[in-house]
C-alpha cells in the first residue's frame, strides 16, 4: 500500500505543481476560464498559492495530520470548479475533469491512511 500511496501522492503533487504555474502566469486558458465562470481575475494567483502550499504539505514525509488539511482544500477546490462548471452549461468534460484529479486526490488519501493505519 505504501507503494500506491507514494504512486499516488507524487503524481497529484507534480500535476498541482504544474497547475500552480499555469495559475501564477495566468495563461489564456486560464484566465478565458477564470472570466467564463465570472470568477475575478486575481483568483488564479490565491489558487496556484494555495497549490503549491498543500504540495509541499503533501512531500513532507511524517506530517500525516497536518496532510489531512490540503486533502480537504483540494476536495474543495475540485469540486467547487466541477460544480462550477457545471452551473455554467459547459461540456461533461469540463465538469469531470476536476473530478477525475478528486479521485486521484482520494486514492492517495486512502492510500496514505492505509499505509501508515492511521485511525
Amino acid at each position: 500500500m505504501q507503494l500506491t500511496y507514494r504512486i499516488t501522492n507524487w503524481l497529484f503533487i507534480v500535476l498541482m505543481v504544474i497547475t500552480s504555474y499555469t495559475d501564477f502566469t495566468r495563461m489564456a486558458v486560464v484566465a478565458d476560464a477564470v472570466r467564463h465562470l465570472g470568477y475575478p481575475d486575481y483568483l488564479p494567483l490565491l489558487i496556484g498559492t494555495g497549490k503549491i502550499i498543500g504540495a509541499i504539505i503533501l512531500a513532507v514525509p511524517g506530517t500525516y495530520r497536518l496532510k489531512e488539511w490540503p486533502y480537504a482544500g483540494f476536495s474543495v477546490l475540485f469540486i467547487g470548479a466541477a460544480v462550477s462548471h457545471a452551473i455554467s452549461g459547459d461540456s461533461i468534460a469540463k465538469v469531470t475533469g476536476p473530478l477525475w484529479m478528486e479521485l486521484l486526490l482520494m486514492a492517495s488519501y486512502v492510500a496514505c491512511r492505509k499505509a501508515y493505519k492511521l485511525s
